[in-house]
This record gives C-alpha cells, sequence and structure tokens, in this order.
C-alpha cells in the first residue's frame, strides 16, 4: 500500500490528475477527475510513459531520470496519449526510494493568452511588466470588460475558444497597442498613444465577436491617459499595476460608473495619496504591534507570541496588500524588524519568544533583503528567540533567492517558517525549495476539519510529510476547543487563534490554559 503522506501535498496545487511512479516507471497510485486525462484503474501498474504521446513519453523519461530526491521541475506543456494538451509538474520526494510525484492540469485562460499561443496577448503579469517598461506619459491605459465571456467559453470547446481569443487579440493588435493583455477571462488591458485614440477598439472588437456568433455580447471599456501627477516613472507604474490589478480582480467595474476615466483618475490620485501618507508611516514607524500567544496543542504550555502590524483607520491585511504592491515592502519589513527587536532587547519582553513576518517579496529580492539581512546579522544574539514568517501575501517568485536568504537566516540562527500555507497552489513548491523549521497552515483548512473525510485524509497528509521532513505545523485560527483537539488529533504541534487570546498591545503574561474568546469580539487577521 503506498504511504499516503507521499503524494498527499499535491492536493495543494490545484490540479486535475495526480499519479506516483516507482523507481521502474511504473505508475503506482493515479487519482483525479480529469477523465479525459486517463483511468486512474487503467494506468495503475503500467508504464507511466503511455500517458503521453510517442514523443511526449520520450521527453518524460528524460525528465524522470534526471531529478534527483527533492529536485522538482515544471510545468511543462506536453500533448498525452490521446491528444489531449496538459501541464506535467514533477517532483520526487526525499526520502526512501524517493518517488516521482506527478501532477497533470488542464491548461488554462492564463496559458491559452500568451505570446506563444498566436493571439498577440501576453498573460496579467506580463502585461504589467511590459506596461512598466513601454508606457509613457503621452499614452493611455485601455481596458475592456466583456462580462458575458465566460458563459460563451463554456458553450466552445477548448480549440475554438483559443480562436475567439485569437480574433480578440488581432482586433486590438489592429488599434495599434504597444502591448496588450488578457487580465482575467473576461478582462483586456492595452497600452496605446493617446494621440493615436483607440476608438475603434470597441468595433474591431465586435467584428470578431460576429465571427463566433457573440455579436450581442455586452463590450464595456474605457480609456485613460497617463500623463502628468507629481511622481517618478517608477512609482506612476507601480500605481497603474496596483489599480489595473484592482480591475483585474474584479474589484473594480466600469460599471460602476459613467464617467469611467474620471473615476480612474480619482482613484490614481487616491493611490497616490495613500502610498505617499504609507511611506511616511513606514518611515516613522507610525503603526502599531499587537502579540498573539502561540501554544503547544498537546500540553497547553506557551510557545511564543507572533507579532502582528496594526494600522489605525486602515485594515491590516488591504494595507499590507497595498504596501507590497507599491514597491515598498522591503521598507516595511525593516520597520517591523527595528521594532520587534527594540522590543525583544527590553525588559518587557520578560525574555519571550517572538515570531515576525517577512514579506515573499522581501525574501525573493536579494537587493530588497540585504538590509534586513544586515540589521539581523548584527542582532544574531536574539536569534535563539525570535522567528521569521515567510507571508504568502505576495507569490514568492524567485525560489532560489528565497532559498538562499533562509538559508542565511538559519545560518545566523534565525528559526524560519511559511505563513499561510496551503492557501495557494506554490505551497508545495515552497516546501521543498526552502528549508525551513515551522509553516503555520492557513487558517480556512483549520476551519473545515471535521467537514470533509477527503479533505482532512489530505490535511493529515499534509502534516504527516511535514514531520516526516523535521518541519513543525502550527495550526491557525482555532477558535474552539474541539478545533484544538481536533488538530491535536490530526499531528499539528502548535495552535494558534482566538480560543488562546486575540492579541494585546503588550507581551502579557504568560499563557498556559486556552481562554475562549468573547462573543462579539472581532480581530483582523495578519
Amino acid at each position: 500500500m503506498v504511504d499516503a503522506a507521499r503524494f498527499l501535498g499535491f492536493a495543494f496545487a490545484n490540479a486535475d490528475f495526480l499519479f506516483e511512479v516507482d523507481g521502474k516507471g511504473t505508475v503506482v497510485f493515479a487519482t483525479g477527475a480529469a477523465s479525459d486525462f486517463a483511468s486512474s484503474a487503467d494506468c495503475v501498474g503500467k508504464p507511466a510513459a503511455r500517458l503521453f504521446g510517442t514523443s511526449e513519453a520520450t521527453k518524460f523519461a528524460t525528465l524522470s531520470k534526471s531529478l534527483r530526491k527533492g529536485d522538482r521541475a515544471g510545468p511543462f506543456r506536453l500533448k498525452l496519449a490521446g491528444g489531449t494538451e496538459a501541464h506535467l509538474a514533477m517532483f520526487r520526494l526525499p526520502g526512501q526510494d524517493g518517488p516521482l510525484c506527478c501532477t497533470l492540469s488542464r491548461p488554462g485562460m492564463r496559458n491559452v493568452a500568451s505570446p506563444g499561443a498566436g493571439n498577440g496577448l501576453a498573460t496579467r503579469d506580463g502585461f504589467l511588466e511590459a506596461a512598466a517598461q513601454l508606457a509613457g506619459e503621452d499614452d493611455a491605459l485601455a481596458l475592456v470588460d466583456l462580462p458575458q465571456l465566460p458563459a460563451m467559453y463554456a458553450r466552445l470547446s477548448e480549440e475554438d475558444r483559443a480562436k475567439l481569443v485569437n480574433r480578440i487579440g488581432g482586433a486590438i493588435r489592429k488599434v495599434g497597442a504597444k502591448t496588450a493583455g488578457l487580465l482575467s477571462p473576461s478582462r483586456f488591458g492595452l497600452i496605446a498613444d493617446a494621440a493615436g485614440g483607440t476608438d475603434e477598439l470597441g468595433k474591431r472588437i465586435r467584428a470578431a465577436l460576429q465571427e463566433t456568433g457573440g455579436s450581442t455580447l455586452v463590450i464595456e471599456e474605457t480609456l485613460i491617459a497617463l500623463k502628468g501627477r507629481d511622481i517618478g516613472a517608477a512609482q506612476r507604474d507601480l500605481v497603474v499595476r496596483y489599480v489595473v490589478d484592482k480591475f483585474a480582480d474584479g474589484r473594480w467595474s466600469i460599471r460602476e460608473s459613467t464617467d469611467i476615466a474620471q473615476q480612474f483618475d480619482r482613484m490614481m490620485d487616491e493611490t497616490q495619496t495613500q502610498l505617499q501618507a504609507l511611506t511616511e508611516t513606514v518611515a516613522n514607524g507610525d503603526f502599531g504591534i499587537i502579540y498573539q500567544p502561540i501554544l503547544n496543542l498537546a500540553s497547553g504550555e506557551l510557545s511564543h507570541y507572533e507579532a502582528l502590524a496594526r494600522f489605525s483607520g486602515r485594515d491590516t491585511q488591504d494595507t499590507v496588500a497595498f504596501i507590497e504592491a507599491l514597491g515598498i515592502s522591503d521598507a516595511f519589513d525593516l520597520a517591523v524588524a527595528f521594532k520587534i527587536i527594540g522590543v525583544a532587547e527590553s525588559k518587557a519582553s520578560q525574555g519571550r519568544h517572538i515570531a515576525f513576518n517577512i514579506s515573499g517579496k522581501t525574501i525573493c529580492a536579494p537587493a530588497n533583503f540585504g538590509l534586513l539581512a544586515g540589521l539581523l546579522a548584527r542582532k544574531r544574539s536574539l536569534a535563539p528567540r525570535l522567528l521569521i514568517e515567510i507571508t504568502e501575501t505576495a507569490e514568492i517568485t524567485d525560489l532560489a533567492a528565497a532559498s538562499h536568504a533562509v538559508a542565511a537566516l538559519r545560518v545566523m540562527g534565525f528559526r524560519v517558517g511559511i505563513d499561510d500555507f496551503g492557501a495557494g497552489a506554490a505551497s508545495i513548491n515552497y516546501l521543498h525549495a526552502l528549508q525551513v523549521d515551522f509553516v503555520k497552515f492557513d487558517g480556512a483548512l483549520i476551519a473545515k476539519i471535521g467537514q470533509s473525510k477527503r479533505d482532512d485524509t489530505l490535511l493529515a497528509g499534509m502534516v504527516k510529510l511535514c514531520g516526516e521532513l523535521g518541519i513543525e505545523t502550527v495550526a491557525e485560527r482555532i477558535e474552539t476547543a474541539e478545533q484544538a483537539a481536533a488538530a491535536n488529533a490530526m499531528g499539528f504541534t502548535l495552535g494558534q487563534g482566538w480560543l488562546y487570546g486575540a492579541g494585546a498591545p503588550e507581551i502579557p503574561a504568560p499563557a498556559t490554559k486556552a481562554v475562549a474568546r468573547r462573543k462579539g469580539t472581532q480581530e483582523s487577521w495578519g
């Protein structure tokens, strides 16, 4: 029987089909709902290479043989034996015989809309990067929303869906866009010369839709000039990135205003004002810290406190996201570290152990990480009492750089962990790329314990895998004694949540027993 802990981590990889391969290249386990990929029953006990087309099977065999224990590769776009295309990701787990675990997932719209697909549209990230390089003061940003497009996608085959995106991409290119991208399944963006205008954009997209029977689809568009404002080009690019992200994520709709350009200008102005104010707040250290206890689930004894930043009159989660989007996360991390070091060196800390957060953006950028590392190197005498949590608010884009940073911190003696583990598809990659001491599982996963046997099995398997790798596990957002008991039974080492205390502006006396929170009490999560 295959040990579940060796492959269940893939449940967090957002894959459609999972399979495990032994040293002889035979599939020993498979599961998933993608019947067009393969049948779990039919592929177990057979060579894994048979899942792929002839030429792709050779590529799969070569890749699998090149992976050593702990190595990962992909995703790669390969064609399966039945002709379907899929993204393959693979990694060889450490320990025992180092089985090869693989995931297959359907190519999503993010992948269809790529320069290589022939539609001329960049991915969302690609568009933002290109916009930062190409946009000038005399240019304009055009945003287009086709809210009914996802419903149309659902009626089309994958091939016809790609053709439709190709047509829309062609229509956008014809208006002279410097760069254009698919920001979400229904939202598009482009940068063009404002003097040239994009008056024909809606008409061209309408013509492209007619060829696929979508002539009646609603098209909403707006054109916003980028000229003016008293900030540098680099900060203007960051502001554009922040506002475009809000549009792409559906947090801002063109339908909300009849004068969308004026609304966009107002958002730009408000964003710049907020950036300037927040920069001063960070520079002056004008933000608060609360300390929330983390306890040993088995004994109820205090382990340490987590330091959580709080901003007067601001939602913490939105503020941190804004800080990262506008490129000042390294300054904020440094300001937090200064505060925590001051507390750790004071008598008020009573010698307690304290964890504080570092943004994923800081940890994967050597230039940003350098100042923080220099500060911590001078304070390494505090390392036995300070823990560092890497947040997943922003995705870690350079795992190699992040790995070096984590290694440097651990050499200094600091314990390093991953916060909100399991919340994103990249979590499993972080676990294999970063040699961390602990992981804190996202509270949404803890809240669902007991609701689904399948989910509980997957979560327990991940906790077990962490244990086998020598990684301590923390269950976040524990609100009831029942949740605490369930997390303890599942194998979690530590627990954090309102059950043990909502957080205090000063490090309180040691807490050794769970204290249920008062009804009506609310606390935002950092």
